[in-house]
């Protein structure tokens, strides 16, 4: 199996300032994206960092193709791993196993998780991916988006202010809902962000208010998943 060279991978074209697009649409379309209407659309260019950067890929009974071409030796092991479903590892340099010349080498049958990624979602919600992930970060940091109406910076402020809560309080929501990983608190506020969208004065501050927003999150986010 091919092992892309270190230096190629964290090489993208020197990062000053990308634009991320219209804030509104994007946060629609990363709407639809999770509802698994759309795949992420994002312009990468010679950025490879999602494949480059050590993540494992959960596969699904419906990434056919990966599950058949994947190499016993990246199938990693999880307890509790429903029928169907595989945890994908990387290589040891933390590339992912079908990456080739710096290209996907399945990409039209590339696994559901790799079609809803979009890392301007980091870049949305103001957190950063957890562990060593410096090609990502630096993408991140390069993107803006801009704000042509008054709903777009609305709508920003309101997905800040969902992801800072929940960067707050991960203990308090249900354990399934992962909340104490930026990339899963990232996606519920991207889920939840209409909560926000109200006056600063009325989330109270409170104990029993928080938990009350909570709550509230919690329905919200159950709510976009059945599609409501």
């Amino acid at each position: 199996m091919k092992t892309e060279p270190e230096a190629d991978l964290n090489q993208c074209a020197p990062l000053s300032e990308m634009d991320a697009g219209p804030f509104s649409q994007w946060l629609q379309n990363m709407r639809a994206v999770l509802r698994d209407e759309l795949d992420a659309d994002v312009p990468c260019g010679d950025c490879v960092g999602c494949c480059v950067s050590s993540y494992p890929i959960p596969l699904r009974p419906l990434d056919r193709v990966a599950q058949d071409q994947l190499p016993e030796q990246f199938i990693l092991q999880v307890p509790g791993q429903r029928p169907g479903h595989l945890l994908m590892g990387f290589r040891e340099n933390g590339s992912c196993t079908f990456l080739s010349d710096r290209a996907c080498s399945i990409y039209p049958d590339r696994p559901r998780t790799c079609r809803d990624y979009d890392c301007r979602i980091y870049a949305a919600t103001g957190l950063v991916p957890a562990g060593d992930r410096p090609v990502i970060s630096k993408r991140v940091a390069s993107w803006r988006f801009s704000f042509p109406a008054r709903q777009d910076h609305a709508e920003w402020t309101a997905v800040r202010r969902a992801a800072e809560f929940i960067g707050q309080h991960p203990q308090l929501f249900p354990a399934t809902m992962r909340a104490g990983s930026p990339t899963a608190a990232a996606v519920l506020a991207i889920k939840s962000y209409g909560l926000f969208l109200l006056p600063e004065q009325t989330v109270s501050s409170d104990g029993f208010g928080i938990v009350a927003l909570v709550e509230q999150v919690v329905v919200a986010v159950r709510a976009f998943d059945a599609r409501e």
